[in-house]
């Protein structure tokens, strides 16, 4: 099939996808594009790679840099004209504010206080976005189908691409060479995490639908999720087709999917499991800090029988170039994005690929236990959600665990500004937006 005739069908169907999904949420207004855009572009390689701008992690490019000032700033607009709460949300959400803050005194320390300041910068627009959606009168209804309208868009054309441009949507092992797929993503193991929320929403979408009227939604909407699922299903096992091409990704679905239904089941039999999953995740947090210290593993058959070697593709050489840096700065790092420069992965590679060991390296110990304190504090939140109408509970507590999970060998630690952090920031302020609605804290009219 020529490249011209793939482009057009795949954006005929996201059309149509996007259509019928708008359609049938009955959800309106600029608020969710804004945010369906700026998932998109938090998931993608970004506008300057597809324009092919030559740029280094010092320039950055304009691009990116205008698109984000633009949704920021409409995004803050909006929440001006509507005479949002921001200093009450925030006051609120002290942990969110205590970790922004201290992000942006990192840049005194920061090698490079401009780099450090930008990355500041998309910080700060991912807040000012999540708080533009608790401010919509029903911010879970817009997060849900904004996600939908991003995953139709990505997933499609991660696959086209891949399949009909490569020269964009696949990239070469720095190493040895071998072909990988990224579709729109930075790299493959960015496209697997894609693919793992997208299935993991999913799946939760459609035992959302059949919660509510016992089956599920329409016929379309079943059919373009289900050739959705099939396709991130798809993209994730990568140009050979295996189960464990990206094995971190797979390891992290599964237990997302098994933490998904075992909620369910706890929630019939009426169990407390707050214990069981803060117990569980600071074993998992605690061994994804030790692990790149160590150079160790916990174990040396896990990873044979996820077809990996015991050095987690060279993933312990890595760790063991970077620990001395981290022991230099170990209290307070070098500053948030003050650490990585274009020479430096150049010399390494482009992370660490252990998201606590890039955490202490941005924010030393002190960054990198408020965040532990952010997620499980969450997960406690999460878990307490399960006896109230936040059946969203059930997606978001396991995308938790999943980021815990991957942050083992890979980094979607540390910063909020991805999209799997996003959404749990976006969690935090919504169960605060729902105590003050409740009268618990302050009584404060919204929308």
């Amino acid at each position: 099939m020529p490249p011209q005739l793939a482009l057009v069908l795949v954006l005929i169907f996201i059309s149509f996808a996007v259509y019928i999904e708008h359609k049938e949420s009955g959800v309106s207004g600029i608020v969710v594009w804004i945010i369906a855009i700026w998932i998109l572009y938090s998931v993608s390689k970004g506008l300057g790679f597809f324009f092919q701008v030559q740029t280094t992690i010092e320039q950055g490019n304009p691009y990116d840099r205008n698109l984000l000032l633009f949704l920021g700033a409409l995004a803050a607009i909006i929440l001006i004209k509507r005479k949002f709460p921001i200093i009450t949300m925030l006051k609120s959400n002290w942990i969110v504010t205590l970790i922004i803050t201290y992000m942006l005194i990192s840049v005194v320390w920061s090698q490079y206080p401009a780099i450090s300041f930008r990355r500041w910068g998309r910080e700060a627009i991912a807040i000012i976005i999540a708080l533009l959606l608790v401010s919509e009168n029903d911010p879970l209804r817009i997060l849900t189908s904004a996600i939908k309208k991003s995953i139709y868009c990505s997933i499609p054309l991660s696959l086209l691409l891949i399949k009909y441009y490569p020269e964009y949507g696949r990239s070469y092992h720095r190493w040895t060479g071998e072909v990988e797929w990224s579709g729109i993503a930075h790299t493959k193991n960015s496209l697997a995490m894609l693919c793992s929320i997208t299935i993991l929403f999913l799946l939760w979408s459609f035992s959302w639908a059949m919660k509510k009227s016992k089956a599920l939604s329409s016929n379309k909407t079943f059919l373009i999720d289900l050739s959705i699922l099939a396709l991130g299903a798809y993209l994730m096992m990568g140009p050979r087709h295996t189960l464990t091409y990206s094995a971190t990704s797979l390891l992290a679905l599964i237990a997302g999917i098994f933490i998904m239904f075992s909620l369910i089941i706890a929630l019939k039999k009426e169990m407390n499991v707050k214990k069981t999953f803060l117990i569980s995740a600071i074993i998992i947090i605690s061994t994804g800090i030790i692990m790149p210290f160590t150079g160790k593993l916990p174990s040396k058959t896990f990873p044979r029988l996820l077809k990996r070697s015991e050095t987690l593709t060279d993933r312990t050489q890595i760790w063991n170039s970077l620990v001395p840096y981290a022991e230099k700065n170990i209290l307070l790092g070098y500053g948030y994005g003050g650490f990585w420069t274009t020479e430096l992965r150049s010399q390494i590679d482009s992370h660490a690929h252990n998201g606590y060991l890039d955490t202490i390296l941005d924010l030393g110990l002190v960054g990198l236990f408020l965040f532990i304190f952010f997620i499980l504090k969450m997960i406690i939140k999460n878990t307490e959600g399960l006896k109230n109408t936040f059946y969203i509970s059930f997606f978001l507590l396991p995308l938790a665990f999943i980021i815990i999970l991957r942050s083992i060998s890979e980094s979607p630690f540390g910063e909020f500004n991805t999209l799997s952090m996003w959404l749990i920031l976006c969690w935090s302020f919504i169960i605060i937006k729902e105590r003050m609605q409740n009268g618990d804290e302050i009584d404060t009219k919204f929308n």
